[in-house]
C-alpha cells in the first residue's frame, strides 16, 4: 500500500514539474463554423452549442443557423421538442459542409464534435 502511495506521489511530482505546452500565437487558426438547424419548417427544438470550454442555450424552431468562432472545436447537442417531424443539423466550417446528422426519431437528438488541427 505504502508502495502504492509513494508511485502515486512521485508521478503527481512529475507532472507539476512539467512545463506547459508551448502554442505558438497563431498555431492554431480560427475559423468561423456555422450549426444550421434543417428539417420540418417551424419543428421546436432546444439544446447547446459552442466550444469545449463554453457552451450556450438554444432553443427554437427550424430553419435558424448559430455561429461559432473557434480554432480548437465546436460540440452541439439539439433534440427534437416534439414527436413529429425530421431535425437536421450540418456543421460548415469556413464555408465548407464538414457533418450532416438527421434524426426522424420521436424527440429525437442529435450530437455534433468537430475538432480542428494546425
Amino acid at each position: 500500500m505504502a508502495a502504492v502511495f509513494a508511485v502515486a506521489v512521485f508521478a503527481a511530482g512529475c507532472l507539476a514539474l512539467a512545463p506547459p505546452p508551448e502554442f505558438r500565437p497563431g498555431a492554431f487558426r480560427e475559423r468561423t463554423v456555422v450549426l444550421s438547424v434543417e428539417g420540418t419548417p417551424g419543428l421546436a427544438f432546444e439544446g447547446s452549442y459552442g466550444t469545449p470550454s463554453k457552451s450556450a442555450s438554444a432553443r427554437g424552431t427550424v430553419p435558424t443557423q448559430y455561429t461559432v468562432k473557434t480554432s480548437i472545436a465546436v460540440v452541439a447537442s439539439f433534440a427534437k421538442a416534439v414527436a413529429e417531424g425530421d431535425l437536421v443539423v450540418r456543421v460548415l466550417v469556413d464555408g465548407q459542409e464538414m457533418q450532416r446528422r438527421s434524426t426522424s426519431a420521436p424527440f429525437g437528438t442529435i450530437i455534433i464534435s468537430q475538432r480542428f488541427s494546425q
